[in-house]
């Protein structure tokens, strides 16, 4: 599609013509699913967040022929309803469950002296938990999640320097708590 045709299916589409919806949807659906599942890593998180993002654009159709590019807007909604996702997944757990392995491993790379792992499990449990919650959502998403410092800025608005500041926050305030 150019711009100008591009244009014209918007303006389709903004007046309701579910052919033209079909066409962009084609066209970047892919795209914004690609995406998402960059960010959340599970394919039925990323195709159910991609199908709310078109379902939304449909919902909000008359308001299209005001937008200049389809793209970067997918791209800001995909963005946006990602975030979102992470928001509430964080907010569900007052006290996060953090597998075993996930705990040991991270343990272990800050560790060198051996101690029993139940308590080391526990102890790195108790201090995530202890964390200021936005410390807490980018070190989840950090070693976690597998995110880069990057997406996380990204996801959360925030400039790569302060998710590093963050990050170094959070395993010191770890590192204490484990001593």
């Amino acid at each position: 599609m150019t711009d100008s045709n591009e244009q014209f299916i918007i303006n389709r589409i903004a007046r309701g013509d579910k052919e033209a919806f079909s066409l962009l949807f084609n066209k970047y659906y892919g795209k914004v699913f690609r995406f998402i599942l960059s960010l959340v890593k599970q394919k039925s998180i990323a195709e159910d967040l991609s199908q709310d993002i078109f379902v939304k654009l449909w919902a909000n159709r008359r308001k299209l022929s005001t937008i200049s590019s389809v793209d970067n807007y997918l791209f800001i909604m995909s963005r946006n309803r990602t975030l979102d996702f992470f928001r509430k997944a964080s907010h569900k757990k007052e006290c996060i469950d953090i597998s075993e392995d996930i705990l040991l491993s991270i343990a272990s790379k800050d560790s060198t002296e051996r101690v029993d792992d139940q308590s080391l499990i526990n102890a790195v449990r108790t201090a995530v938990n202890a964390l200021p919650p936005k410390r807490r959502d980018i070190f989840m998403m950090s070693r976690f999640d597998g995110l880069t410092n990057d997406e996380i800025a990204t996801l959360l608005g925030l400039s790569r320097k302060t998710v590093e500041n963050q990050l170094t926050l959070a395993s010191s305030q770890i590192k204490k708590m484990e001593n």
